[in-house]
């Protein structure tokens, strides 16, 4: 584990675009949390019910070790947190030397971006597609032969 990572939520989901107007349905937007190791490179994320300060500091402390440095931006849900600083994106902060969480969000923008174009993620699906899409950005920071081997592994019994 890095000695710092960061860690953000989007909200995904919602749109319909690609039904005709009258099919279309009321969809809630699903909250999704997200940590980044940033030594290792790799992301844990998943869907949550909601973005509360309970449920954001726990997933947080249950991905961390208690010396780890958390970067996060200014949500007051993440104030309960041990070894926590923000980078307060509201007065137009997005980098203060090491605080930042320029990696989680790029890998919300990449999300969004392979997620678009599929007719509609249903809820009960979207921990398939966070995984899916955590896995494959966690591997790029492996080596090509541990990425292999990973893939080997997976294979086994499939």
């Amino acid at each position: 584990m890095a000695d710092s990572v960061g860690v953000d939520e989007v909200y995904l989901g919602g749109r319909q675009k690609s039904k005709q107007a009258d099919k279309r349905g009321k969809r809630k937007k699903i909250a999704v949390v997200g940590i980044k190791d940033r030594e290792a490179g790799t992301i844990r994320a998943m869907p949550v019910p909601e973005t509360t300060a309970a449920r954001l500091v726990e997933f947080v402390e249950s991905n961390i070790t208690e010396d780890i440095q958390v970067f996060t931006d200014e949500n007051r849900a993440y104030n309960g947190l041990d070894n926590h600083e923000t980078a307060n994106h509201g007065d137009g902060e997005y980098v203060r030397v090491k605080v930042h969480i320029n990696g989680m969000e790029s890998f919300w923008a990449l999300m969004g971006a392979g997620t678009t174009g599929r007719s509609v993620i249903e809820p009960k699906h979207l921990h398939r597609y966070v995984n899916e899409f955590a896995g494959r950005l966690s591997d790029v920071a492996a080596g090509a032969v541990e990425r292999m081997g990973n893939i080997a592994q997976n294979a086994v019994g499939k």
